[in-house]
């Protein structure tokens, strides 16, 4: 019963492609995360719908990540399409678009990373 739930959890998980995570983003007390968010989107000349926004993890002295959900999958990939304009930005150059991942996600994308930069320096 337990790996039937959680085929269903992982199925509906990977299903439902509609959240970001907003890395480096600071929390500012006269914005709104929803205000920093719209403005980031208006600096990649998109307007998507967005449903939610919340700061994950505790409040404290480091930057805490934002997800973001949007309404369709497709201004997802727009979103994350533009996202590497951020870098030519003095505003949002330390700031980072992601899609959400699952726990196993992000760990197979940590295997893959580490993978990459064995690679990159064996070989120049």
């Amino acid at each position: 019963l337990i790996p039937l739930l959680q085929s269903i959890k992982r199925d509906s998980v990977v299903e439902d492609r509609t959240s970001l995570i907003v890395s480096g983003l600071q929390e500012t007390i006269d914005c709104t995360d929803q205000d920093s968010i719209k403005s980031l989107f208006t600096h990649l000349d998109e307007a998507p719908v967005v449903s939610k926004v919340e700061r994950l993890g505790n409040s404290g002295d480091e930057v805490r990540p934002v997800r973001v959900v949007l309404s369709t999958k497709e201004a997802v990939r727009n979103v994350l399409g533009k996202s590497a304009r951020l870098k030519e930005s003095e505003v949002y150059q330390n700031v980072s678009i992601a899609p959400d991942r699952t726990v196993d996600e992000r760990a197979d994308n940590r295997v893959l990373v580490a993978k990459l930069r064995e690679k990159r320096e064996l070989e120049p």
